[in-house]
């Protein structure tokens, strides 16, 4: 957190950018008729508003300059409420999400036949995790616009995960050959949207400090709060389901080495999942061990895995970045999607 010397440093210096701007734009307009004059008058005192907007809304934030002229293009930025701010600068944000998608798949257009595969997969991992970024940014953008004040939290989360999703990215790079010249190239644009993000959570943070005092929450701070050990987006019949013993609970699908179930893979299971269902879809996966790689993709949601407990349902797998694969790509069970706390979340329970 910034202590209070470095946040009044902070303001003084966006003071001083702001009303330098102002006084660059006085000089531009040496001597005009009466009526020119006027409106010119109105046109600086609408700036001096946008200007001390600004100065006042980027208080407190990372990178007050980057703020500062984000917020400077939108217009009656004095009439605009906090969250309607953020979800401006949200907004900018998403076309910076779009601008580095753009460079990603126009790098490959024009130089994939000189990339070798790790190269392939790490641009394939960014252009992933660009959709993610977006998918957050909507998600914010819609809890903000809700209304609703316990929708904070989960605005933080996102705007966090989608940080995370910039070094992700970046990270990607960091075993490539020869051809690594396009991780400087993407770090650039990487740590513009990480530092946009980065601003919108700073800005939330002020709208948490503004809420009413609040009763003291329990454990999994950050994901809402907890009744009973569950976080509260946890319905009522998923805690239900949580809760039962394995052999008390029907599944929609059944995987189990011996095939004695619907598949022997737990990727060919979670394959055969319906898209974007709006219920809860139950895979029991029968005591063995399983070496795969299983990756759950943003369509596939409100999925359950139920095992028979540790140590009897095993997932393994070997993919590391000694053999070329990034890491994102190397998690035994990978979720590309984005992670909220929301009730089309994803649930791994092991049962005994």
């Amino acid at each position: 957190m910034m202590s209070s010397g470095s946040s009044k440093r902070s303001k003084l210096l966006l003071s001083c950018i702001v009303f330098s701007s102002l006084f660059l734009l006085l000089l531009t307009f040496p001597s005009a008729p009466k009526p020119v004059a006027y409106h010119h008058k109105l046109r600086v005192h609408s700036h001096l508003h946008a200007a001390a907007a600004a100065v006042d809304h980027c208080d407190g934030t990372i990178y007050p300059e980057l703020c500062v002229s984000t917020l400077s293009v939108f217009p009656d930025l004095h009439s605009k409420s906090l969250p309607a701010v953020i979800c401006a600068t949200i907004n900018a944000t998403e076309a910076a999400v779009r601008g580095s998608a753009k460079n990603c798949t126009d790098y490959l257009n024009r130089r994939g036949y000189n990339l070798d595969g790790r190269q392939r997969l790490a641009i394939g991992d960014c252009l992933d995790l660009f959709s993610q970024t977006l998918d957050e940014l909507r998600a914010a953008s819609a809890g903000l616009t809700s209304g609703a004040s316990a929708h904070v939290d989960d605005v933080q989360t996102v705007l966090s995960a989608a940080i995370t999703n910039q070094y992700t990215c970046l990270d990607g790079f960091s075993y490539v050959g020869k051809g690594g010249g396009y991780r400087s190239v993407i770090k650039r644009r990487l740590y513009h949207v990480s530092h946009l993000v980065s601003n919108s959570l700073a800005m939330v943070k002020k709208i948490q400090r503004r809420r009413a005092s609040r009763p003291r929450r329990e454990l999994l701070d950050g994901y809402g709060k907890v009744a009973d050990g569950f976080p509260d987006w946890v319905s009522v019949k998923d805690r239900r389901l949580l809760q039962a013993p394995s052999n008390s609970t029907t599944p929609n699908l059944i995987v189990a080495k011996d095939g004695s179930g619907n598949f022997t893979t737990i990727s060919d299971a979670v394959a055969a999942a319906p898209n974007n269902t709006k219920t809860r879809f139950v895979i029991y996966i029968k005591a063995g061990a399983y070496f795969e790689n299983v990756e759950v993709t943003k369509n596939k949601k409100n999925l359950m895995f139920m095992g028979d407990g540790i140590g009897k349902t095993v997932v393994k797998a070997s993919r590391n970045v000694v053999d070329g694969w990034t890491t994102f790509r190397s998690a035994t069970v990978g979720k590309l999607y984005p992670s909220s706390s929301s009730s089309s979340s994803n649930i791994i329970t092991m049962l005994s």
